[in-house]
């Protein structure tokens, strides 16, 4: 299905030649390298809780021994292991220095875990809190990268709109070279307006070049963060700036954040460390049994055989204290991140307002910069006129003219600001891809 969505994507990008920002940001929480790796940490998180829960089932063992020995005991054991005992071989001669012995035992054993202090049980809570926490975190971690896709193709929304600010211009700068020109035909104006002229449309042209490649390279921003070849395309035009509910956003960020929501299992699963380390200081409870057969000539012989069954208890404590220092820094831990949760939940409000103070600063710099554009149109309107007949210089007109590129200019650079402020606001909020998907 996946796949298939995403065969559909390329091949709406390569019919209209365009990639919307959705589309962008489908394709980066599929490809990037970030996230692909953040998966694999995620996998890691659920072996080791798969891992945890192993603890809970008996460990099976496989052995295979030979022995050669002539030390009366032990020779004693085989022989009568091996179920070959005479009553010739109670002899004391025989019983006090044996004839060399060999002796394959195979055996098969399981030990049973009743109850180890509650180490298994702890470890299980360990891995799942860690678990949980690397989840959320994956959960911020694609919020950021959407927040680097919005940023990056809001950089190429502003290029796109800068290369029309820029061939406006240099379509106002031939129109004023050819006024010029007709001018100092007649007579009306000097070959240094001419040239005046010319310079500006020169200096037109090149900033019309930067823009084209301003563009490409931030199309190759997106194709970074996506991580796909997307080849020519096109970014869509945004012309406004969305509006925002700030009170609303302070009062879901705290329960929307998922890097407090980590930071919170983490501390769960200090909690459970705590007990876990301590389990080496409790009683350990365990069920054992075995199944021997035992052969003087071959392995996985049977001249004997027999089993064995049992249950056993054992209690140890560290005299040095390492397990209760051990134990006691993982509640060190636990206050630490304690703070730092206090200190996020403190910078969350700060960050949401530093976004909005930003996006109110840029859209009253959109605004501006729109009435400005008005103004500076009437401006050079009418100065032009006053230019063909005679009563305003051809600087008046450049200069003019410089104002009103610099005001549309600053239009596009004003919007990208409030755009950029806006998705800055969401990601504060941890609502980003609510609102962008």
């Amino acid at each position: 299905m996946m796949r298939l969505l995403l065969v559909l994507v390329f091949v709406a990008v390569a019919q209209a030649g365009e990639l919307t920002l959705q589309e962008a940001i489908r394709l980066a929480l599929d490809n990037n390298l970030e996230i692909r790796a953040f998966r694999n940490e995620i996998k890691a998180g659920e072996l080791e809780l798969k891992a945890a829960r192993g603890g809970y089932f008996p460990k099976i063992k496989a052995e295979e021994v030979f022995t050669r020995t002539d030390i009366p005991v032990y020779a004693f054991m085989s022989k009568l292991n091996q179920e070959r005992f005479k009553m010739e071989d109670f002899n004391p001669a025989k019983l006090n220095n044996p004839s060399t012995i060999n002796n394959f035992e195979t055996k098969l054993s399981v030990e049973i875990p009743i109850w180890l202090g509650g180490k298994v049980q702890a470890m299980e809570r360990v891995a799942s809190h860690n678990l949980s926490a690397l989840r959320e975190e994956f959960e911020r971690k694609q919020d950021e990268v959407v927040l680097r896709v919005y940023h990056a193709y809001m950089d190429a929304v502003l290029s796109k709109n800068a290369i029309k600010v820029s061939q406006q211009s240099v379509k106002d700068a031939q129109e004023h070279v050819r006024l010029a020109e007709s001018m100092q035909k007649v007579g009306t104006a000097l070959l240094s307006d001419v040239l005046r002229a010319r310079v500006y449309l020169s200096k037109a042209e090149e900033s019309l070049e930067a823009s084209k490649n301003n563009y490409n390279i931030s199309r190759k921003a997106i194709e970074l963060i996506t991580n796909k070849k997307l080849g020519e395309f096109d970014v869509s035009d945004m012309d406004s700036c969305p509006a925002v509910d700030v009170e609303e956003i302070k009062s879901m960020a705290l329960q929307k954040r998922q890097d407090i929501k980590a930071l919170q299992e983490r501390i769960k699963s200090l909690e459970q460390s705590y007990r876990l380390a301590l389990s080496d200081n409790l009683p350990q409870v365990y069920a054992f049994g075995s199944y021997s057969l035992y052969s003087k000539s071959a392995p996985l012989g049977s001249d004997g055989s027999g089993y064995m069954v049992g249950a056993g208890i054992s209690w140890s404590f560290d005299t040095g204290l390492s397990t209760l220092r051990k134990a006691q820094s993982y509640l060190e831990i636990k206050r630490s991140l304690e703070e730092r949760i206090k200190l996020l939940q403190s910078s969350v409000i700060f960050d949401i307002e530093k976004a909005y103070a930003n996006y109110q600063n840029a859209l009253h710099s959109l605004r501006s910069a729109e009435e400005r554009i008005k103004a500076s149109e009437e401006v050079l309107r009418i100065i032009e006129l006053r230019y063909k007949v005679g009563l305003a210089r051809i600087v008046d007109l450049l200069d003019a003219q410089t104002e009103l590129d610099k005001a549309r200019l600053e239009r596009v650079q004003a919007l990208n600001a409030c755009q950029k402020a806006y998705a800055d606001l969401l990601y504060a909020g941890g609502l980003i891809r609510e609102v962008l998907k």
